[in-house]
């Protein structure tokens, strides 16, 4: 079966009003996190009076009605049968990791697409774990799920030949899969365009020492922001010297090792620009640095992650980052899926591939 790649600007245009709002947008627009949002509409006495204001006024503002809850029944015959081909009631999710709040923006940009479906998803956390990835597919195999999507760990073509052997569509999120393999749809940033904006805002600011903070390179996502560094170090009208700081951890923590590290160095020996691999580095990264009160940012070192991801209320100064279109990854790993579900002989394989946009704050020079 033929294959086609799809380029998009999620950024682009008025395509952030071509949905319903969903709990994304409020989240964007109040800059905090989904889950304070998700806490101010469930759990209220969680989130500050603060917040709640600023919430508050996102949602008057935008015209948010809460979606009603609806409970689709699953057909009897599972995936199987033609009823469910008809009327499509569950699928799956396979997460990298819950605490990578990038995965949490996909979730609900999924869930925004299934309600409209009048479908329920179910979300399941592999732990940034190949067993248990695997593990994870296999489950919502034998429970008959009309779908799948995975926010990969790795490679994944024996989940793929697993799904395609039940007759389960299968979607990736944030990673394609090589030529070599089976043939399966993909949603995914470009995430080398995501390292080379990081990387250019830098240089554009007089930095010239960068430094790549991150771990785990056999993930997609991360060397394909590495390269999109490389990409701009090597384009730069200037000399750049570029390191990589391994940060043994892709989390918050982490980056807190990094920065009381970092806090520690010779000014001599300082990087004066960092691209973190995820945002929860850097957030890590600034924390640290503000908690030693030796360095100051951005004066001494620029910071810039690369997900949208880092919650802003959480940090002790806002993070300049790449926003990554999680939430529209998700709708449109959705809309791939809800192809090959109701046209499973005409369906033809593709890959969305979504762009990033630079979002500035405080972790970087004027």
């Amino acid at each position: 079966m033929s294959q086609k790649t799809e380029r998009r600007d999620a950024s682009a245009g008025n395509g952030v009003t071509s949905h319903k709002v969903g709990v994304a947008d409020i989240a964007e627009k109040a800059d905090v996190s989904i889950g304070t949002v998700s806490n101010y509409l469930n759990y209220p006495e969680r989130v500050s009076a603060a917040l709640k204001t600023r919430i508050k006024a996102s949602i008057d503002e935008l015209g948010y009605i809460p979606k009603r809850r609806r409970f689709p029944v699953i057909a009897s015959g599972g995936n199987g049968g033609d009823d469910a081909q008809d009327s499509p009631a569950l699928v799956g999710y396979v997460m990298t990791d819950i605490e990578h709040t990038l995965f949490t923006a996909v979730f609900e940009g999924i869930q925004e697409s299934c309600e409209d479906q009048d479908m329920q998803v179910l979300g399941a956390n592999a732990y940034s774990d190949r067993a248990r990835q695997s593990e994870l597919v296999e489950i919502f195999i034998r429970l008959g799920v009309s779908g799948i999507l995975v926010s990969t760990v790795h490679d994944s073509h024996e989940d793929i030949m697993a799904a395609r052997r039940a007759g389960i569509p299968i979607v990736l999120i944030d990673h394609s899969d090589p030529p070599s393999t089976a043939p399966v749809c993909s949603s995914l940033e470009n995430n080398v365009s995501s390292g080379r904006l990081a990387a250019d805002e830098l240089i554009r600011t007089g930095c010239r020492k960068l430094a790549f903070a991150s771990h785990s390179f056999d993930y997609q996502a991360i060397q394909d922001r590495f390269q999109g560094v490389q990409n701009a170090v090597r384009a730069a009208d200037v000399p750049i010297s570029l390191d990589v700081i391994d940060s043994n951890g892709i989390l918050f923590q982490d980056g807190y090792q990094i920065g009381l590290q970092l806090s520690g160095m010779d000014r001599d020996d300082l990087p004066d620009g960092i691209i973190a691999g995820t945002d929860q580095i850097a957030g890590g990264i600034v924390t640290a640095i503000t908690h030693e009160n030796k360095l100051h940012i951005p004066e001494d070192i620029s910071i810039v992650g690369t997900e949208g991801s880092f919650i802003p209320e959480g940090s002790p100064i806002p993070l300049t980052t790449i926003n990554a279109p999680g939430v529209e990854m998700g709708r449109k790993a959705m809309d791939l899926l809800m192809d090959e579900i109701q046209n499973p002989q005409t369906h033809v394989h593709s890959s969305v591939l979504l762009e990033p946009s630079l979002r500035l704050r405080s972790t970087t020079r004027a």
